[in-house]
């Protein structure tokens, strides 16, 4: 059964000299976003954000996915709730690097890029993919402050 809340996980890799965030042209509606998907039967968010990396990637590994503060809340009828009317998305990010050249997409997504911070924003359709991927770029460059 699906539960109401909603994931996104940001994808990154590290380079030499900065990070690289994995975004994704969706087959159905053709924007760009980041990994998304609900929770099944009892899946807490984590696990929920775990599964739906490993499944849209293709990826056979033990992830640990790091939650962010950021929360969205979307309107439930894009899912199929009559109620609750907004359900929340949590966020998350999965650290890609050892694994960058392994993923394979499957059929959600039809396109796969590794991105700057500001050519991932460019190219982001959703406000809760770009305030999450703020929260996430300043972590990664400024994670003591």
């Amino acid at each position: 059964m699906r539960q109401p809340f909603q994931v996104l996980v940001i994808p990154c890799i590290q380079t030499k000299d900065h990070y690289l965030f994995g975004v994704f042209l969706r087959a159905d509606e053709k924007v760009w976003q980041f990994i998304s998907g609900g929770g099944e039967d009892t899946e807490l968010p984590a696990k929920t954000a775990v599964r739906e990396c490993k499944e849209e990637l293709n990826l056979d590994i033990e992830l640990i996915v790091f939650k962010l503060d950021s929360l969205a809340h979307i309107p439930g009828i894009y899912f199929g709730f009559n109620k609750p009317y907004v359900i929340p998305e949590y966020c998350y990010a999965a650290e890609l690097t050892e694994y960058q050249h392994d993923i394979r997409l499957s059929s959600e997504h039809v396109q796969f890029k590794w991105l700057s911070y500001q050519e991932a924003m460019e190219v982001l359709k959703w406000d809760s993919n770009k305030t999450a991927l703020y929260e996430l770029n300043e972590r990664l460059n400024r994670p003591f402050m």
